[in-house]
C-alpha cells in the first residue's frame, strides 16, 4: 500500500509539473517531485512550424539555383585567379633575383688609385638576401600550389553531376519537408542535407573569403613589394655591367703634371662613387630583406590563416544556423 501511494503521488507530480506548477518537496513524495521537474523541463522540442518550414524551402530553392548558376563561383573563380597571377609572378620575381644575385656574387670591382689596388666583392653584400630570397622562392610556389589548389577545388563542384546531386537531395528534403505525416528516415534525410549543402559550397565560401580579404587588405602590399624586388633586380644587373677596373696611376713620362693632376681627381671621383653605389646597395639589400620578410607573412596569412579561418567560420556558422531554424 505504500508504494502504490507513492506511485500515486508520483503520477500526480509529473501532471503537475507538466502543467507548469511548482511542486515542493515533502516528505510524502521525495522522490517523485524532483523526477517529474526534470522530465518536464527536458521535453523534447516540438513540431516544425509552418513559418520554420516556409523559411527551409527558400532557403533550399535557393540553394538549388546557386548550384546551377554558379555565380558564387564566378566570383570565386576570378578573385581567386587574380590572386593566383600575382602570386606566380613575385615566385617569378624572386627566381629571377636569385638568379641575378647569384651571377652578381662573384664580381669584383678593382680600383687602383695612384698605383695602389683596393678589389670590391659585392657577393659579401648580396650573400644574406641571396640566401634569403632562395627560401621565399620555394614559399611563393607552395602558395601558388595551394592557390591553385582550392581554386581546382571550387571549379570541381561547379560540374553539372554535383549539381545533379544537390537538387535530388535538397528535393527530396522538400518533399518529405512538407508531407502531412511524418516518414521514416526524415532525420537521416535532413542530416544528409545539411551535409550535401556544406560540402558543395564550403570551398566556394573559402575562395571568396580569400580573394576578398585579398582584394581589400593584401593586394596593394604584395604590389608595392614586388615593384622594389623588381627595382633591387634592376640596380644589380646595372652593378654587375659596369666595368670590372677602374685603373688608375702614372701615365708615360711625358705627360704634364696638369694631365697627372686631372687624372688623380678622375680617379678620386670614381672611387667615391662607386663607394656612394656600394651605400646605395646595401641599403637596397635592406629593404629588400624587409619586403621578403613582409611578403612572407603574407602569403602565409593568405593560403593558410585565411582559408583555415574561412573553413572554421563557414563549419560554425552553418551548425549556427540550421540550428536555429529547427529550433
Amino acid at each position: 500500500p505504500t508504494r502504490q501511494r507513492h506511485h500515486g503521488e508520483a503520477g500526480v507530480a509529473v501532471h503537475r509539473a507538466a502543467e507548469g506548477e511548482r511542486i515542493p518537496l515533502t516528505e510524502e513524495a521525495p522522490i517523485a517531485a524532483p523526477i517529474a521537474t526534470l522530465r518536464a523541463t527536458t521535453a523534447h522540442r516540438g513540431p516544425i512550424t509552418a513559418w520554420q518550414r516556409a523559411l527551409i524551402s527558400l532557403l533550399l530553392v535557393t540553394l538549388i539555383g546557386l548550384s546551377w548558376s554558379s555565380v558564387l563561383e564566378q566570383t570565386a573563380d576570378r578573385r581567386l585567379s587574380a590572386t593566383l597571377e600575382r602570386a606566380l609572378v613575385t615566385a617569378a620575381i624572386a627566381r629571377g633575383l636569385n638568379g641575378v644575385i647569384s651571377v652578381a656574387q662573384g664580381t669584383e670591382l678593382a680600383i687602383q688609385p695612384i698605383g695602389i689596388g683596393v678589389t670590391i666583392t659585392v657577393g659579401e653584400i648580396l650573400d644574406p638576401l641571396n640566401d634569403l630570397v632562395e627560401r621565399f622562392s620555394w614559399l611563393a610556389l607552395v602558395a601558388s600550389a595551394s592557390l591553385g589548389t582550392q581554386l581546382l577545388l571550387t571549379e570541381i563542384f561547379t560540374e553539372p553531376l554535383i549539381s545533379v546531386v544537390v537538387s535530388s537531395v535538397l528535393g527530396l528534403y522538400l518533399i518529405i519537408l512538407w508531407w502531412p505525416r511524418e516518414l521514416p528516415g526524415a532525420t537521416v534525410l535532413m542530416r544528409l542535407t545539411a551535409l550535401v549543402i556544406l560540402v558543395r559550397f564550403l570551398f566556394t565560401i573559402v575562395s571568396l573569403t580569400v580573394g576578398g580579404i585579398d582584394a581589400w587588405v593584401l593586394e596593394a602590399r604584395q604590389q608595392s613589394a614586388m615593384l622594389e624586388l623588381t627595382s633591387a633586380r634592376e640596380e644589380i644587373e646595372a652593378l654587375r655591367s659596369q666595368p670590372p677596373s677602374v685603373e688608375a696611376g702614372v701615365e708615360a713620362d711625358e705627360s704634364s703634371i696638369r694631365q697627372r693632376f686631372e687624372s688623380l681627381l678622375d680617379d678620386g671621383r670614381q672611387l667615391l662613387n662607386l663607394e656612394a653605389q656600394l651605400s646605395v646597395l646595401e641599403r637596397r639589400v635592406e629593404r629588400s630583406v624587409a619586403q621578403i620578410l613582409e611578403l612572407t607573412v603574407l602569403f602565409l596569412v593568405q593560403t593558410l590563416l585565411v582559408p583555415l579561418f574561412a573553413f572554421w567560420l563557414s563549419i560554425a556558422a552553418f551548425r549556427w544556423f540550421w540550428g536555429w531554424i529547427l529550433g
